[in-house]
């Protein structure tokens, strides 16, 4: 490869050295397969003649007391657990039907970015296989939990009552990794990963992201779901170039901000 082709992308070094933001447009495929526009298929013979096809019926779930069981559970299972569970033991209790029959242990693994990994966010994992079982457009409200999460400040004020550590210091990841979302809170809290305090901050957002599912499945319910996020005008000009068939490269996959990883033109 001639010198100017190679100046035209990140360097390894570079990338490694971006820090806390080092979530870029990397390739995170959709909890439906690799990509985050296939279409969705029904195959009989993946299909139980004894499970209801989806989606299931549900009732309208109380949004506070999701976000409170999504925060105690965290320290259950962790935060794909915890998002899960809060849902989940919600429904069983409403809709009963086949949310009695789903396992909370299921969730485990998601703990951390799955296993510790750092990739896709346990709590926005738990919350989108929820919205997958009971919304027929789950796509739709996916899109919204996922955009909202990255630029929602974590953690709120709305566990105040009854959380371990108070008034804690908040952050925004501008990306639904782990990895970018723990360490950037980290970094300005001044707080070591596995410390109590973040463990705490990380239960907080275990429960305000499964309560922000709970009310867009709650709107979803009432007909009443409109989207709502939109990419920042910051990369938007990025994805006209590299993201989706139309547009000028379709080099890239992904919906994260370009910028903290790439520089604003390569």
């Amino acid at each position: 490869m001639k010198e100017n082709e190679t100046n035209k992308f990140v360097t390894r070094r570079k990338f490694l050295t971006a820090g806390a933001g080092t979530a870029g447009l990397i390739l995170v495929g959709s909890l439906a397969g690799c990509s985050a526009n296939a279409p969705a298929t029904t195959d009989p013979a993946n299909t139980q003649s004894d499970a209801p096809s989806l989606p299931w019926t549900y009732k309208k779930l109380d949004v506070e007391l999701v976000r409170k069981r999504g925060y105690e559970s965290y320290f259950e299972g962790g935060c794909m657990y915890g998002a899960a569970k809060a849902l989940i033991a919600t429904l069983q209790e409403t809709a009963g039907g086949p949310w009695k029959n789903l396992p909370f242990d299921a969730y485990r693994y998601g703990l951390g970015g799955v296993y510790g990994w750092g990739s896709l966010c346990g709590a926005l994992n738990g919350s989108l296989a929820v919205i997958n079982l009971g919304v027929k457009n789950h796509a739709d409200l996916g899109n919204e939990l996922m955009g909202w999460y990255t630029l929602f400040p974590f953690p709120s004020d709305k566990h105040e009552s009854y959380s371990k550590f108070k008034n804690q210091v908040t952050t925004v990841a501008m990306s639904p990794l782990c990895h970018v979302s723990v360490t950037t809170w980290a970094k300005e809290a001044k707080a070591k990963i596995n410390s109590d305090e973040k463990k705490d901050r990380c239960g907080k957002l275990t429960g305000d992201t499964a309560a922000r599912a709970a009310e867009l499945m709650n709107l979803a319910l009432t007909g009443k779901f409109t989207p709502t996020f939109k990419i920042p005008e910051e990369y938007e000009s990025c994805m006209g170039c590299h993201v989706g068939k139309d547009s000028k490269f379709d080099s890239v996959q992904g919906k994260m901000d370009c910028l903290s990883c790439h520089d604003t033109h390569y």
